[in-house]
């Protein structure tokens, strides 16, 4: 009599989340592309933003003069906080604006969904509460770095960066993937902090995946360029032509590499928010 076969844990069964997510996005391709495409749009919206802000702070610069007294100044000073804070904010509906849509395909992969902007300006408010949140402890951790010595200061930046802005991606995935499931953007917010801080461990395989993904693309780099040094350091001229096709190639297959891990690990978050709840 064959043993009955061990059922597996919670922790087993999302060992491999990373691949049971890039099988599931490889399996609904269609879906799989409408994300890439909206992801791309979003960047398109970006780049124009940034454009636009840059077209015409250099209009103002060339055509406004710079006041003199105290308080045209502080006038002067407050619109400036006023004009980048309205281009901030509407960034940030165009990220809401293309996220709500790619958290329906996300959603999508595992139930059949019916969409619509009706809860938008819910979902652009819990993107301004963790904006807020995030750049409250960007300004505390400026503020910790200015008091460090400089020599310190890249080695103190690195220790606060690195684990912030992973429990920033934990959070904001959190978040998001609860909003999308019914929670209100207050809940959504409090909970996402909640489940970061008290329930890390679940979240360990989309994190580790990223950080392991970053070092295999390190160590290529660096064995990379080394062969490159080595097969044309007889030429420099052709050296520094080949460096230059390495490095922009190197840009190139990050930002590549890097976009895949946050398009599987979206799928992950989802998942495991959903069998969570």
């Amino acid at each position: 009599m064959k043993p009955k076969p061990v059922p597996k844990t919670k922790a087993e069964k999302k060992e491999k989340l990373f691949i049971k997510s890039f099988l599931l996005a490889k399996s609904n391709l269609n879906k799989t592309g409408y994300i890439i495409l909206f992801d791309v749009l979003f960047l398109a919206s970006v780049f124009s933003c940034v454009f636009a802000l840059q077209s015409m702070t250099r209009y103002l610069s060339n055509y406004v003069p710079f006041p003199q007294s105290p308080s045209a100044i502080y006038v002067f000073l407050a619109l400036s906080v006023a004009y980048y804070l309205i281009f901030f904010l509407i960034l940030l509906f165009a990220y809401s604006f293309f996220k709500l849509i790619v958290l329906d395909y996300t959603k999508s992969f595992f139930e059949t969904t019916e969409f619509s902007f009706r809860r938008l300006w819910q979902f652009y408010s819990l993107n301004i509460i963790l904006a807020g949140i995030s750049l409250a402890v960007m300004l505390a951790a400026n503020f910790i770095l200015a008091g460090i010595k400089i020599q310190y200061r890249p080695f103190v930046f690195i220790s606060l960066a690195v684990p912030y802005f992973l429990f920033l991606y934990i959070i904001l995935n959190v978040s998001h993937s609860l909003f999308y499931q019914g929670a209100s953007w207050k809940g959504s917010a409090v909970n996402g902090f909640k489940i970061t801080f008290t329930k890390i461990k679940v979240y360990r395989e989309t994190i580790l995946i990223m950080i392991l993904a970053a070092l295999l693309l390190w160590l290529l780099f660096i064995g990379s360029g080394y062969l490159i040094r080595l097969a044309y350091s007889k030429n420099y001229s052709l050296y520094l032509s080949m460096y230059a096709y390495f490095k922009q190639a190197s840009v190139i297959l990050f930002y590549i590499v890097l976009y895949f891990v946050v398009l599987i690990n979206r799928i992950s978050f989802y998942s495991i928010i959903r069998e969570e709840k």
